[in-house]
């Protein structure tokens, strides 16, 4: 495992070896690693982590000689291209994301709870593995698709009252077309293949 700026100074090293037993996933992994350095654990909702070179989700199984990278947020701030979370999404770190100087249109959709009769919350249940998987599909199709320069999509999983936004894509192209028509494709695409379901509380 190789770790870089932040991560590797709280670990006080640049690379770890760890042996682990077969079959075991990515997320056996960390778990190990946080064992080990607690502190790195405190950054775990923003870490980025990549499989041989790739971004990979917890559920990703290792093979003998994996290098897994351990990698703070990009691009002033931003967390991973994709994600599910708990809590508000910050709105302004997605954004971030995706700004370019290539980039001359950005395009952000928010998809709040709204008011509907006897609606106080809506409940957000993921089968987080294959949706965060999904999600990396999309939005990978999506930047070939439109010729993008960027995009970031977070889904929230759990309670969302009433207001607060469920989803949040931020699209960057060089043209305005583009960035629109992306971000619109992905959120039919989330609906229509993606594990997550709402129900009304």
């Amino acid at each position: 495992m190789r770790l870089f700026a932040t991560y590797r100074e709280v670990a006080g090293e640049p690379e770890l070896h760890v042996d682990l037993p077969g079959g075991a996933t990515l997320a056996d992994l960390l778990s190990r690693v946080f064992q080990a350095h607690p502190r790195l654990k405190g950054f775990e909702d923003t870490m980025l982590v990549a499989v041989n070179q790739d971004f990979a989700d917890p559920a990703t199984r290792l093979e003998t000689g994996d290098e897994v990278a351990l990698m703070p947020p990009v691009s002033g701030g931003a967390g991973p291209p994709v994600r599910v979370q708990d809590g508000a999404i910050d709105v302004a770190e997605v954004l971030a994301s995706v700004r370019s100087t290539a980039a001359g249109a950005v395009v952000l959709f928010l998809g709040a709870v709204r008011a509907d009769p006897g609606v106080e919350s809506l409940d957000y249940e993921v089968y987080e593995a294959m949706a965060v998987k999904k999600l990396m599909e999309l939005r990978d199709a999506a930047v070939r698709k439109f010729a993008l320069t960027a995009m970031t999509v977070v889904h929230r999983r759990g309670r969302v009252p009433l207001g607060e936004d469920s989803v949040v894509v931020a699209a960057s192209a060089p043209h305005r077309r583009e960035a629109f028509a992306a971000a619109e494709w992905v959120m039919d695409e989330v609906k229509r293949t993606v594990p997550i379901w709402k129900s009304e509380r």
